[in-house]
């Protein structure tokens, strides 16, 4: 039986990035030349830094920070968050919305829960089905446990702010 393998952008998307990946897919999706503009930097260097195939080179930690502070300003900071959550061994926990929290969101809450435990599941059955777990269906794994924790806080969070503490 061919087993297919998951592309680097599949497994980009489905996984937790290291932190180049990370900082080049939110570049490319905010625009580089926009953050290169916005901040006063040399595009092609960013460029150049950004870039997967080039393994000598990386982002300066002033591109960090830039690249880092524009998602932030523009709601896309959430995979630069996951891969400095597998850089740490930490779990970021985005906070529900405190103005927008009614019973309607907190059913939402419950079912986005439901969802990625059923997610989970059905990636942990993927990964066994050929008797072993192997690195990429690992990261998909670790990337979905992360989204359950982050799921079941806001679930709670929501709960304690519908309930007014």
């Amino acid at each position: 039986m061919l087993i297919s393998r998951m592309s680097r952008a599949e497994l980009a998307q489905n996984s937790l990035p290291d932190l180049k990946t990370a900082l080049a897919m939110t570049a490319k999706r905010q625009g580089l030349k926009k953050i290169a503009a916005t901040y006063d930097l040399h595009p092609q260097a960013l460029y150049n830094n950004l870039n997967l195939n080039d393994t000598e080179r990386n982002p300066t930690l002033q591109q960090f920070e830039l690249i880092t502070e524009y998602a932030r300003d523009h709601g896309d900071l959430d995979q630069i968050l996951d891969a400095l959550s597998l850089i740490t061994s930490c779990v970021w926990l985005p906070m529900p919305d405190a103005e927008k929290t009614g019973q309607t969101e907190l059913f939402s809450e419950v079912a986005e829960l439901v969802s990625r435990v059923g997610r989970m599941t059905t990636n942990t059955r993927d990964a066994l089905a050929d008797g072993r777990v192997d690195p990429d269906e690992l990261a998909v794994l670790e990337k979905d446990l992360l989204r359950l924790f982050q799921a079941g806080f806001r679930l709670v969070e929501a709960a304690k702010l519908f309930g007014g503490e």
